[in-house]
């Protein structure tokens, strides 16, 4: 469910090929959760017990040289679900079926920019569409591609709206303006062929001012470490930060990590995505349980495996988080092990969470499942 690593240019790229010729993509999904925290008993109906089915549908063609239309719309309903096996949502629709615009943009291409406007996906360090939930959370935002650096990426991005914490009520699908547009300037740079480093920049007139640092290098066979810098410039002087760093090592089939990151214990910002879900591209950010390892004094260890199985997908993930400066409530611990395989043209995963913390609301299992079936008119 976190996204380390950059993927925009690569969805920009993707949305470029499609020229010529109109597509249809799309997926429907049908996800259920439910928990036993709070006191509550796993599987019952209670507004602890959570399912939505929900269609997507991207259309992209051709107008013009180097001019592509994209639009995207997506459906959800709860399929009754409410009245006999659920109580709760995934995503604020009010229990009523609903249909929005979630992509609406024109590209553009002209030498080596690619220009983007209109309602997109982005995906830059604070902000991003999470994928993790049942339906995407997107953007309105004018955003230019360059590419006449060589190994080098030049990204600019004005972001006005964003519908991540909105209710999915009309066709404008909680779009909510940010006030004042959030300024993104980005630079990705291919070092050296083994080293990726970025910078970003994000400005916000009555708000914080924020950096983004990050290296990622292969050191030697199958080993790879990473760096994290984040500073928030508070407009009230109470600037505030947090550092992460990864190692990891892949063979066999298997890909093994460990993170930790720290933040200080001033300001109150935590580092979350602009208009999303809630979540961070920490490299100690927990699976489940977003914001706990960048509030004020967090120190967050993460560690994880991934590997295949006869066509089974299996992961772990343990992620702890102390903090001497706030309450204890700040801390957390989390385990999650999740299995994948595709039956059929299903996509299905099966996700066990476990999680202590002080917070009564939280603390329990968790028992999740996700099916999706992506499809091409």
């Amino acid at each position: 469910m976190k996204f380390t690593k950059l993927s925009l240019i690569a969805a920009l790229a993707v949305t470029s090929a499609m020229a010529g010729e109109s597509t249809i993509t799309g997926d429907a999904k049908l996800f259920y959760g439910t928990t036993d925290a709070g006191n509550a008993d796993l599987f019952s109906k209670s507004t602890n017990t959570m399912g939505d089915a929900a269609v997507s549908l991207d259309y992209s063609r051709d107008i013009a040289d180097g001019i592509t239309f994209n639009a995207g719309m997506t459906g959800i309903t709860t399929l009754g679900l409410e009245d006999t096996l659920v109580g709760a949502t995934w995503v604020d629709h009010a229990l009523k079926d609903r249909v929005w615009l979630d992509v609406a943009n024109v590209t553009a291409k002209l030498a080596n920019t690619t220009a983007v406007i209109g309602r997109q996906k982005l995906d830059t360090p604070l902000a991003f569409t999470e994928t993790w939930n049942i339906v995407d959370n997107t953007f309105d935002a004018f955003t230019f591609v360059n590419n006449d650096i060589a190994d080098t990426t030049l990204v600019a991005s004005a972001v006005t709206r964003a519908n991540g914490d909105g209710q999915f009520t009309n066709i404008q699908g909680g779009m909510a303006d940010l006030g004042e547009a959030i300024y993104a300037f980005g630079a990705v740079s291919k070092l050296t062929p083994t080293i990726t480093a970025q910078a970003w920049y994000y400005n916000q007139t009555s708000a914080d001012n924020k950096v983004w640092l990050q290296a990622d290098a292969g050191v030697a066979d199958g080993v790879t470490v990473g760096a994290q810098y984040v500073q928030v410039m508070a407009d009230a002087g109470d600037d505030s930060s947090v550092a992460a760093a990864k190692l990891g090592y892949a063979a066999n089939g298997m890909d093994l990590y460990a993170a930790y990151s720290k933040a200080d214990d001033k300001g109150t910002s935590n580092f979350a995505n602009y208009g999303g879900y809630g979540g961070s591209k920490l490299y100690t950010e927990a699976w489940w349980n977003f914001g706990f390892v960048s509030k004020p004094g967090a120190q967050a260890i993460a560690v994880g495996a991934s590997s295949n199985l006869a066509d089974l997908g299996l992961t772990a993930q343990y992620t702890s988080v102390t903090n001497d400066s706030n309450a204890a409530a700040d801390e957390m611990n989390e385990i999650t092990l999740t299995a994948t395989k595709k039956v059929g043209p299903v996509d299905a995963t099966l996700a066990l969470i476990n999680t202590s913390s002080d917070d009564n609301s939280l603390d329990g299992n968790t028992v999740q499942a996700y099916l999706t079936v992506p499809f091409s008119l």
